[in-house]
Order: C-alpha cells, then structure tokens, then sequence
C-alpha cells in the first residue's frame, strides 16, 4: 500500500465498497425471495364403496328440536344530560365548560385555596431591608498561581498580561464588500 497513489487507493475504495453493495442487495434478494408452492398430494381412491343403510324400523333421530334464542338488552342506559346539541345547524359535542365563581373572602384566604383545599404552610414574608449579609466573601484557593505578571482566572489557568489596549484608525468609506489585500 505504500507504493500507491492515493488515486489508485480511492478507486480500490470505492470497488471495494460496490462490491461490498453488490454482495448485500443478492443476500437482501435472497431473503424476500417466495418459495414455489409445493402439491399437496391427492389421497389415493379406494375402490371400496361403502354403503349407507336406514334401518325403517327405528325411530327418527332427524326430530326438530325447540330452540329458545334469548336476545340480549341492546337498550341504552338513560344518560344525564350533559348539554350536547344534536339537532339543528349547529351542533356540539359537549356543554361549554362553566367558570367556578368564588367570594372575594375565598380569593383572600391565604391559609386555603379558592376550592377549598388547605394550603400546607401559609407563605411568610421576608423584609429584605433586614437581611443580614455576609461581612466577609469566602475565597476561593485556586490551584494555579500566576507566573510572568499573568491575571489568574479560574477556568483559564493564566491569562498573560498583554498590555494596554489600543485602536487603529482604517481609511475607508465604510463598504463591507470591499476587498482588502492582495487575494491570490
């Protein structure tokens, strides 16, 4: 392999990859492929002939029996009305849904809800004038220690200082779609 070109390798690539294809689509073929119907075979004809006698003197077993059919109850249940229209122009499935109305008292309860479920615990409210703050902000000990006049950021290991910031004035009148330099 190591005296080919790599257009030669690309073309044994892609040989070897239709023939890998080829291979699958005769095995896929293979698998939905139908069997032919096989016969089955006819049972062999006796010669024998068997006959069939009715003896007259016994009673006829060819009686018509009674037979009681019960019907089960297709009847349908009495439903509620539920508000459903079905005649007419306009016709609905169900009844618009209606709003509960509730007290202002219901509204106001903070020890229950409006539909009356208790709350658990009634929200108590904190004055945030009166917190207490912490005098001194915890540290944070960093693993890395700044070398060379670096700033130390956690996550960046050691950002080196690279001096003041500075600007440069470009001569142009602002078209985006102007080309720049020398583009070989």
């Amino acid at each position: 392999m190591k005296n080919m070109n790599p257009k030669i390798k690309k073309w044994l690539a892609v040989a070897g990859g239709l023939a890998l294809c080829a291979v699958l689509v005769v095995l896929i073929g293979q698998r939905f492929h139908t069997e032919k119907p096989v016969d089955d075979p006819l049972p062999s004809q006796s010669s024998e002939v068997s006959d069939v006698t009715v003896d007259p003197n016994e009673p006829d077993s060819t009686k018509e029996k009674e037979v009681s059919v019960t019907l089960p109850d297709t009847s349908q249940p009495t439903s509620t009305d539920n508000g459903a229209v079905s005649g007419g122009t306009e016709q609905t499935i169900q009844s618009d849904a209606i709003k509960p109305e509730y007290t202002e008292n219901q509204l106001k309860d903070p020890t229950q809800k409006p539909n009356g479920e208790k709350v658990p615990e009634p929200p108590t409210a904190v004055d945030h004038d009166k917190v207490e703050q912490p005098k001194e902000t915890p540290k944070s000990e960093s693993t890395s220690k700044p070398s060379g006049g670096g700033n130390s950021i956690p996550g960046f290991d050691n950002v080196p200082d690279g001096g003041a910031n500075h600007g440069e004035v470009v001569d142009g009148d602002g078209d985006i779609n102007k080309q720049v330099g020398i583009m070989d």
